[in-house]
C-alpha cells in the first residue's frame, strides 16, 4: 500500500518523503513498529519516545508540534485525529455499502436500548454485530477480551472490526457511538443509515467543560445520519429533532411523538407493561426487565427495529421474552435481592436508586458504590446526596480508580453527605460480602457502577475482577451462617 493510498495530497501540510512510496502496515505505538511501517500520531500531547526503539518507521504521521529524531521523515496535517480515523478507514477498506449501519448515542441507556435492538434483529433472522461498551462482537462471537472496556474504540481497531463484519457478510452494525468518539473525530469517515437519541444529562466535564460542548458532540452523530429515531421527552432530544432536517422519528411518553407510550405499569421485579402506540398501530408490551427507565430503551429499540423491516406483532413478542442485559438492572434474588447495574451517572444512579427504594418494602436499601478514577470529579458529592435520599445503608468504596487514590475519591464522595449515615470498605469484594452478609431478609442490595465488567483498573493496571462470582460467594456464606444459627 502506498502512502497516497491512506492521507491524500490535500490533507496534509508538509510531506518529507514520497508519497509513492510503499508501505506494510499503519501502527500507533513505537513498540509495534517495524522499518517498512508508517507511525500514526493521533494525541498531539504525546512526542514519541525513539531512544529504545529497534527499528524506525518508513515516517510519522503526526501534527506540527511533535518533535521527532531527524533521520525520521514526517507528513505533518493539521488535525492527526482526523487523519487517523480516514488513514485507517482507507488501510481497512471495510465494504460498508453491504451493511446497515446503526449509531446509540445519549448519556445513559445506550447498551441497553442497543442490546435489544441486536436481539430483536437476530431473532427476526438478521446477520448482526455489535459494537459497545465492553464488547466488539458478530454475532455470540466476541472480538474483544474481558479486558475490554471502551464504548467507542480507536480507528485501528474501529475499522479492523468493521472490516471483519464486512467480510462476514454482516446484515446491520449496531454501535454505541460515544461522545469522546465523535469529539475526537474517530467515525469522520463513516455515514450512519438510522442515528438513535437516547438522552443527555450532565457527564464526562472533565472532557466537554460544560453541556453545551457535550451536547455539539452529540449533534455530529446527526450530521452524518440518514435518518434519525429521537427521544423528545429529553429537552436535548427536542432540539435535535428541531434541527434534523432529514426523515426523522420522534418517541416520548410525556411529549406525544410518533411513536408513544401510555398505561404504564410497573410489576417491580417481575418487569413493565405500557401500551405502545405506533404511527399506524398499537399493542400491549410487556417486558420481563424491570426499571421504568426500559419503557424508552424497550420502545427505542421497537420503533427502531420496525423501521428496519422487522413486523411490529414480532417484535413485541421478542422483547416479551428478554430479559436485561448482564450488568443492567441484573437480579439476583435469594432471601435477600441482589441488584448488580452499571449506573455511573448522577442521573442513572438516581433512577435505580428511586426504583429500587419503591420496591423495598418493609426491607432496607443498600447501596454499595464508588466512582471511577481520573474521570468527572463534579458528580462524586452530587452521588453521595442520591444515595442519602434514597439508601438506608450505604457503603463507599473502589471502582476502577485508575491512577486516583482511592482515599482521595472516596473523600470528594463523603463532601456531598449531610447526615453521615455509610460506612467505607475500600476494598470491593469486602465491601459487597460485608452489604450482602449484614443485609435481612427480604432486604434489597444494590452494587452499582461495574455492572459486567470483569476486572478493576488501579494504578498498577487491569485485575480480574468478577462481581457475579464474588455475589453468589457471598450468598453462600450467608447461607452457611443462617445454619449454624
Amino acid at each position: 500500500m502506498k502512502i497516497s493510498d491512506i492521507i491524500h495530497r490535500e490533507e496534509y501540510i508538509l510531506c518529507e518523503i514520497s508519497e509513492n512510496i510503499e508501505f506494510n502496515r499503519l501502527v500507533t505505538s513505537v513498540d509495534e513498529m517495524k522499518s517498512d511501517d508508517m507511525l500514526i500520531i493521533a494525541n498531539p500531547e504525546n512526542s514519541p519516545d525513539f531512544s529504545e526503539a529497534s527499528e524506525l518507521p518508513l515516517a510519522v504521521i503526526c501534527g506540527i508540534n511533535i518533535i521527532l529524531p531527524d533521520n525520521i521523515p514526517s507528513i505533518r496535517v493539521s488535525d492527526p485525529r482526523l487523519t487517523m480515523a480516514l488513514a485507517f478507514y482507507r488501510y481497512e477498506k471495510p465494504a460498508l455499502e453491504n451493511m446497515r449501519i446503526i449509531g446509540i448515542t445519549g448519556t445513559n441507556g445506550k447498551t441497553t436500548t442497543a442490546t435489544m435492538t441486536e436481539h430483536i434483529l437476530v431473532e427476526c433472522g438478521y446477520k448482526t454485530a455489535f459494537i459497545g461498551t465492553g464488547r466488539i462482537s458478530i454475532g455470540e462471537r466476541r472480538l474483544t477480551d474481558d479486558n475490554y472496556s471502551m464504548t467507542t474504540p480507536d480507528p485501528a481497531l474501529l475499522y479492523h472490526s468493521l472490516r471483519q463484519m464486512s467480510d462476514e457478510k454482516c446484515d446491520v452494525v449496531i454501535m454505541e457511538v460515544s461522545s469522546h468518539s465523535l469529539a475526537l473525530n474517530k467515525l469522520a469517515p463513516l455515514k450512519f443509515d438510522i442515528g438513535v437519541f437516547t438522552n443527555l444529562s450532565p457527564e464526562h466535564t472533565d472532557f466537554h467543560k460544560d453541556m453545551d460542548n457535550y451536547f455539539r458532540s452529540k449533534l455530529k452523530l446527526f450530521d452524518n445520519c440518514d435518518s434519525a429515531i429521537i427521544n423528545i421527552d429529553d429537552e436535548y432530544g427536542r432540539r435535535i429533532f428541531d434541527l434534523f432536517g432529514k426523515k426523522k422519528s420522534s418517541v416520548g411518553i410525556l411529549w406525544r411523538g410518533d411513536v408513544w407510550a401510555s398505561n404504564i405499569e410497573n410489576m417491580g421485579f417481575d418487569g413493565i407493561g405500557y401500551l405502545y402506540h405506533g404511527r399506524d398501530f398499537s399493542f400491549k408490551m410487556r417486558l420481563p426487565a424491570p426499571g421504568s427507565f426500559n419503557v424508552y430503551n424497550s420502545m427505542l429499540a421497537a420503533a427502531l427495529c420496525i423501521e428496519l423491516g422487522c413486523k411490529p406483532c414480532r417484535v413485541k413478542e421478542i422483547l416479551a421474552e428478554q430479559k436485561n442485559a448482564d450488568g443492567r438492572y441484573e437480579i439476583i434474588k435469594d432471601d435477600i435481592s441482589v441488584i448488580i447495574d452499571y449506573a455511573h451517572t448522577s442521573e442513572a444512579f438516581q433512577s435505580i436508586l428511586k426504583d429500587l427504594s419503591q420496591l423495598k418494602g418493609e426491607g432496607r436499601l443498600t447501596v454499595i458504590f464508588g466512582c471511577g478514577g481520573n474521570r468527572d470529579r463534579s458528580k462524586r458529592a452530587v452521588m453521595a446526596k442520591i444515595a442519602e435520599k434514597y439508601a438506608d445503608n450505604i457503603i463507599l468504596t473502589s471502582d476502577n480508580s485508575r491512577n486516583e487514590d482511592i482515599k482521595d475519591i472516596i473523600s470528594d464522595i463523603i463532601r456531598g453527605f449531610d447526615k453521615g449515615n455509610y460506612n467505607v470498605r475500600e476494598d470491593r469484594a469486602i465491601a459487597i460480602e460485608n452489604g450482602i452478609l449484614t443485609a435481612k431478609k427480604g432486604d434489597i442490595v444494590a452494587i452499582i457502577g461495574k455492572g459486567a465488567e470483569k476486572y478493576n483498573i488501579d494504578k498498577k493496571g487491569y485485575h480480574s475482577f468478577d462481581e457475579r462470582k464474588i455475589i453468589l460467594s457471598a450468598l453462600q456464606k450467608r447461607k452457611e451462617m443462617t445454619l449454624c444459627e
